[in-house]
């Protein structure tokens, strides 16, 4: 290579470094800001009850005019505020139309399953009064379920508690057809929707 030529990519190369370190010199001004730390969850909606997995009652050798009260004890713990009906999705048998059904809705202060001592009715007690067979007819889903909130409230909130009372009553008129009839087996469903 010759001394020209040289010499050129020299100054070349030193013209490059002088421009770069010139960069440095005139420095940027900068600024951030930022929004840490968001995040979104799911809020919840959760019943139970304390019955255990026991059913409310089982009747056996019921005769005309026999009544039996039972009670159980449902919790919210959700956190959003929630609606809670109540139905079925049983079909009524035989016996069903002569069983007249009464819930009330009230606290206890110590709810033992199925147990009703203590119950103390809301100063809005009425859930429901009729036959268990209108019961299952007419009380098949959330749309058609009967509002359960707490006292005189719509909603449900956290650690909400309501005790259910169930009076069951074989009609003094059930006729003698009725005999050895079933009401059929039935499950009573608590849905809580959020508002």
């Amino acid at each position: 290579m010759r001394h020209g030529t040289k010499l050129l990519l020299s100054v070349l190369v030193v013209g490059v470094l002088g421009g770069v370190s010139a960069l440095g010199v005139f420095g940027l001004f900068t600024a951030t800001t930022q929004n840490a730390g968001n995040e979104i969850s799911a809020g919840t909606v959760a019943i139970s009850d304390n019955d255990s997995g026991s059913a409310l009652y089982n009747t056996i050798g019921a005769k005309p005019g026999d009544t039996a009260a039972r009670c159980v004890k449902t919790t919210f713990t959700g956190s959003l505020p929630s609606a809670v009906r109540l139905y079925t999705t049983s079909s009524p048998g035989a016996l069903a139309p002569y069983v007249d059904l009464t819930i009330t809705k009230g606290t206890q202060a110590t709810s033992t399953f199925p147990d009703c001592t203590g119950f103390v009715a809301d100063a809005n007690p009425a859930v429901y009064s009729g036959t268990l067979a209108q019961f299952e007819q007419t009380r098949t889903s959330f749309a058609t379920g009967i509002a359960t909130g707490p006292g005189v409230q719509t909603s449900w909130l956290t650690n909400t508690s309501v005790v259910f009372k169930f009076q069951t009553t074989l009609q003094a008129g059930t006729p003698d057809a009725a005999q050895g009839a079933s009401s059929g087996v039935h499950t009573f469903i608590w849905e809580a929707q959020n508002t």
